[in-house]
């Protein structure tokens, strides 16, 4: 027997196996095609920055570019301002922390008299 006979089934198997984990790997992509979806984007990404910018790409897209920039920017600052107000809203005045402090301040003046004149 010749090397050559033994090795054949060794790479028929391997080939079965390899097809035997691409059919399978192809199985849990269709199961989960989200999964499929995020990866292209993904890939797609990496490939975009990857590939260089045409000046008629720049003239086209920088405009596009800066709206979104300042929508962004716009957005965060009326989410900050919306959550300032909210913050605000539920946390109590100066004037009304203030009462409450001076009241209990003098509550434990009185009871400190009181434990005093008791004892």
């Amino acid at each position: 027997m010749s090397n050559d006979n033994v090795s054949a089934p060794k790479a028929a198997n391997q080939n079965g196996s390899a097809r035997a984990r691409a059919a399978k790997a192809a199985e849990g992509i269709g199961d989960n095609p989200v999964a499929l979806l995020a990866g292209g984007i993904a890939l797609g990404v990496v490939i975009g920055m990857l590939l260089p910018r045409s000046a008629k790409e720049r003239e086209l897209l920088d405009p596009v570019g800066r709206q979104l920039a300042d929508r962004a920017t716009a957005t965060a600052s009326a989410v900050k301002q919306a959550g300032k107000q909210e913050i605000e809203s539920l946390l109590p005045g100066r004037d009304a922390t203030k009462e409450r402090a001076t009241a209990l301040f003098g509550n434990l003046l009185e009871a400190a008299k009181g434990a005093g004149q008791k004892a």
